[in-house]
């Protein structure tokens, strides 16, 4: 019997789905925490997992990176999604700096 709590694309390739953002060193030191929330799909096609940072996704949603295939589409209203988002990275900052 298989391990309920493994994941069935383990052994799948991961890969960006566009380039991560840079973080600007000025603006985030690098002793300081860095949280960017992220969000992935599988491709079905390609057996391979697209990851993309929730921000980007908001506004371009997830394509694989191999095949161009529509993985997730971005929700309707994507500037209340990204003050959403962005609030709570600030929170989770906030968390992890007190």
């Amino acid at each position: 019997m298989s391990d309920p709590t493994e994941s069935a694309f383990e052994d799948e390739a991961t890969a960006w789905a566009g380039d991560p953002e840079r973080a600007d060193p000025d603006e985030y030191p690098s002793t300081e925490p860095y949280f960017k929330q992220m969000t992935w799909a599988p491709c079905d096609a390609c057996g391979l997992q697209a990851h993309i940072p929730l921000t980007l996704f908001l506004y371009r949603g997830l394509q694989c990176p191999r095949c161009q295939a529509t993985l997730l589409r971005p929700p309707e209203e994507p500037q209340e999604w990204l003050q959403r988002v962005l609030q709570e990275e600030a929170d989770f900052f906030e968390q992890a700096s007190s």
